[in-house]
């Protein structure tokens, strides 16, 4: 029995952090969720392979779901973050870990591929991974939802401006072009598409194989046509000879002509 003396002890709830830290089981996903990181990260490097130039790094540097730390909530409090895909204009060490925003900086570029676990953090601006990209000094940020699940339009996405995120749009082929990086990204029905600069969609999980494939039986078939085109040559060749050789027996036989028909005036 408590005594009325004694004083009551009240319960202390602790809130948790908002938002949340990410760990790896929750920025998982699906495997829909996971493949579209995967062409993401795939898509933005090769486009950086084709632009190195030779004995120099590649221009820059996409990674995925790897942990960077030193971002920051509105309270203050640090938050670790493990963004689906980032883009850096360095190259680093890949045994790396982690990386940290007071040595590394800021990545240029972050996307996060919105799930049903990360969306509410992903999207918010005010006290969510908004937020903290932004405090940090990430110049452009694009969260996708492929299926529309979480998001209906599907693509929503801020550049930095006086140190505030504003609304990046598409341009009109409904492409987000990266003014640092030079690449674009899309959605080609469920499915992600990185761009180079010139407009060439870069490969996709699946595609590759095939599309080695396809050079193959096109540089077989170019080796095919060229061949065709020599008989052709050849053949042609072959029959001016020939009409050649024609015509000079018959110049021959005229002229053969012409010289008895002389002679036998001579005789007349």
């Amino acid at each position: 029995m408590v005594s009325a003396t004694q004083p009551v002890r009240r319960v202390q709830f602790q809130v948790p952090p908002w938002p949340p830290d990410d760990t790896e089981e929750s920025v998982m996903g699906t495997d829909f969720h996971q493949m579209t990181i995967i062409n993401l990260r795939l898509g933005i490097n090769e486009v950086a392979h084709t632009l190195r130039q030779p004995g120099q790094p590649v221009p820059w540097h996409a990674l995925s779901q790897t942990m960077i730390t030193g971002f920051t909530r509105p309270d203050g409090s640090r938050y670790t973050t493990l963004p689906d895909v980032f883009v850096y204009r360095q190259t680093f060490d890949q045994t790396r870990g982690s990386l940290a925003i007071g040595v590394d900086g800021p990545p240029i570029l972050v996307v996060e591929v919105l799930s049903d676990a990360t969306y509410e953090a992903d999207l918010d601006l005010d006290a969510g991974k908004g937020y903290s990209y932004a405090a940090a000094g990430v110049e452009e940020y694009l969260t996708l939802d492929p299926t529309g699940r979480n998001l209906p339009e599907r693509v929503r996405a801020w550049r930095l401006i006086n140190g505030v995120f504003r609304p990046w749009e598409a341009d009109c082929r409904g492409r987000w072009h990266s003014e640092r990086l030079g690449f674009a990204i899309a959605l080609e029905g469920e499915f992600v598409a990185v761009y180079a600069d010139q407009g060439r969609r870069m490969l996709r999980e699946g595609e590759i194989e095939a599309d080695r494939e396809q050079a193959r039986l096109d540089r077989e078939q170019a080796r095919i046509d060229r061949e065709q085109a020599r008989l052709d040559r050849e053949r042609l060749e072959a029959e001016l000879a020939r009409r050649d050789e024609q015509l000079a027996e018959q110049a021959e036989e005229l002229a053969r002509l012409r010289s008895l028909l002389g002679d036998r005036g001579k005789e007349a």
